[in-house]
């Protein structure tokens, strides 16, 4: 009988002994998560997202991200999902493939017609900087700064003009002098600079009315020309407006249908008008939408690139300053 009773005693202790060490294993795994979730506040708690969600600016804001979502970022990703899915033959009615994007990529008339379309949008953004870095100079050099802004407000004021008034406006101008023009690659162009060279205008002019003179009269008193101070200063700490002027232009006329389809007159089509033509007047909807896709995916890349070469002249516009200001004080 005291064998049994021992042998039961053993039984029940083992059992206990099991029972401590899973308890033991859960609340150290319980430690461990509470751990891991404190250090994930604390990384969400250094960004700045996260700060904006608990301060009080969010609830007026919040009308503005409904929009934003409702009206920009469920359009994309419906254009994404239809560029993907394309119904099938089997029991499953959709399935995901590249086909759409393979038959793009394939197609040289469409990627022909992207490059020209990029490459249009190119030379009417090297116009609006030609045209319109002396404008914003001007400004710049202005001693009343009251007479700046009125001119900044004259320049920006086409923005707040209808896009198709201002083409309609400028195709009957050409139709009145010269409508043999219409509908060739000089239209298009010129159609372009005059549309969006106010996005042009806007950037330089704020890169140069906050660069630092004191760094132009010190070559000068120096004796640097005129000449050699714009180029080596005015310009070079202009350069992050430039580059954000020719990506303003540059993006808006790669997509801008407007101005192919009235200046155009029907006998070039670009890139949009092909996007156009394939969701509203042809049956392949999701063709249409991963040629979109691409194009979105080119733009984005352009804006990757512009931020890429307007942070390096940034750091190494600010560096240079720093090292001729200490070269300064030294002597």
């Amino acid at each position: 009988m005291a064998k049994k009773d021992k042998k039961i005693s053993v039984a029940f202790d083992q059992e206990q002994l099991e029972s401590a060490i899973d308890n033991e294993i859960a609340r150290e795994n319980k430690i461990k998560v509470r751990q891991k979730l404190k250090e994930i506040n604390k990384t969400l708690g250094k960004t700045k997202l996260f700060n904006f969600a608990k301060g009080k600016a969010w609830p007026i804001l919040l009308p503005f991200f409904i929009v934003m979502i409702l009206l920009v970022i469920i359009p994309i990703l419906s254009i994404v999902v239809y560029s993907l899915v394309q119904p099938s033959g089997d029991l499953k009615m959709f399935e995901v493939s590249l086909e759409k994007f393979i038959r793009l990529f394939k197609n040289g008339n469409i990627m022909m017609s992207m490059g020209l379309t990029i490459a249009y949008a190119f030379i009417a953004s090297l116009f609006c900087i030609i045209l319109g870095y002396p404008i914003a100079l001007i400004m710049s050099e202005m001693r009343s700064k009251i007479l700046a802004k009125n001119m900044w407000l004259l320049i920006t004021m086409p923005m707040w003009i209808s896009m198709l008034l201002k083409v309609l406006g400028l195709r009957s101008l050409f139709l009145i002098m010269a409508p043999s023009a219409l509908g060739t690659q000089i239209a298009i162009i010129i159609g372009m600079t005059y549309m969006f060279i106010p996005f042009a205008i806007t950037p330089i002019y704020d890169a140069l009315d906050s660069r630092r003179r004191d760094i132009e009269e010190a070559a000068m008193d120096l004796g640097c020309s005129k000449y050699k101070t714009f180029w080596g200063i005015t310009f070079r700490s202009s350069m992050p407006g430039v580059i954000t002027a020719i990506t303003l232009v540059l993006l808006q006329a790669a997509t801008s249908l407007i101005v192919v389809q009235y200046m155009g007159n029907g006998k070039i089509n670009l890139i949009t008008s092909i996007i156009e033509s394939y969701f509203f007047k042809g049956s392949d909807f999701g063709f249409g939408a991963a040629i979109s896709v691409v194009l979105a995916a080119l733009v984005f890349l352009l804006m990757m690139v512009s931020k890429f070469f307007t942070n390096k002249f940034e750091k190494k516009g600010a560096k240079s300053w720093k090292d001729s200001s200490d070269q300064l004080t030294l002597l």
